[in-house]
């Protein structure tokens, strides 16, 4: 068992350094930069050792160890707001005076839509026509109106939690590193933000900080269409056992329009 034990805890230690102190220990070092440095002498790395050569006297390393780590966990903390706040712009709907923003930007991805569906010789269906503001927004929200439109109406949030607790566990694991990639991505959103905010003081980290955000929103998008294709084939392979775990086997013929319907009811507890 101790060997063991000490396994674990070397693994642990090490995923806590590469996923927290090491981030945050960079964000703090870019901070001093700019503090020290400014724009003028932006890159005079050999100015910028001396001073800390020079400091190192004056301060105990314990003193030091434990600013730095209490300022690379502020960061951390700092990053994974920020990157949960990316997430909510990127995912939820716009309320409130957000929404008056969203208006021109469903118009224009509306227009977009109408071209792209005309050029194909196409007449698009209403309810994919885009009606959120962000490309991640209009995936997930499209991800219930196919589940809807292929079941007859089955409402994907009540169902989701449902299902989940019948899934086997090889099946949730693409889920689940999915779902794990697509909140790295807004945590990596949530750093080059902060070192975005650095760019007034010391400019190559507002240069890092637009790489960085613009890198976190590709991956966000790229593992939020994963994210929903997995959803929708988790649905798609295991609805009947659902069903029948509920005492509703599905017909041949697939699910019908009435038993969706209690399907639906029985989820909401008939509210």
């Amino acid at each position: 068992m101790n060997p063991f034990l000490s396994s674990l805890g070397g693994k642990l230690a090490e995923r806590w350094v590469a996923t927290l102190v090491l981030p945050g220990a960079l964000f703090v070092a870019a901070a001093v930069c700019a503090v020290r440095l400014g724009h003028r002498d932006a890159l005079d790395v050999v100015r910028l050792g001396n001073e800390v050569v020079a400091a190192f006297p004056r301060l105990p390393v314990a003193v030091a160890a434990i600013g730095l780590l209490l300022g690379a966990a502020a960061a951390v903390v700092a990053a994974q707001a920020l990157g949960a706040l990316a997430e909510a712009v990127w995912v939820k709907p716009w309320r409130g005076p957000a929404a008056w923003v969203a208006r021109p930007v469903v118009a224009v991805r509306r227009w977009r839509f109408d071209r792209a569906a005309a050029r194909a010789g196409v007449d698009p269906v209403p309810a994919y026509r885009p009606r959120r503001a962000t490309w991640i927004g209009e995936r997930f929200r499209l991800l219930d109106t196919r589940i809807a439109a292929q079941y007859q109406g089955l409402r994907l949030g009540p169902l989701w939690p449902r299902l989940w607790l019948l899934v086997p566990e090889p099946a949730r694991l693409p889920v689940q590193a999915a779902e794990i990639r697509f909140h790295s991505a807004t945590t990596l959103t949530g750093w080059g933000v902060l070192y975005a905010a650095l760019g007034p003081r010391w400019y190559p980290a507002a240069v890092v900080g637009a790489v960085v955000a613009v890198v976190g929103w590709r991956r966000a998008r790229t593992a939020a269409d994963a994210l929903a294709v997995l959803i929708e084939a988790t649905v798609d392979t295991h609805l009947d056992v659902l069903a029948t775990a509920l005492g509703h086997p599905l017909p041949a013929g697939g699910l019908t329009p009435g038993l969706a319907v209690r399907l639906n009811d029985r989820f909401a507890k008939g509210g």
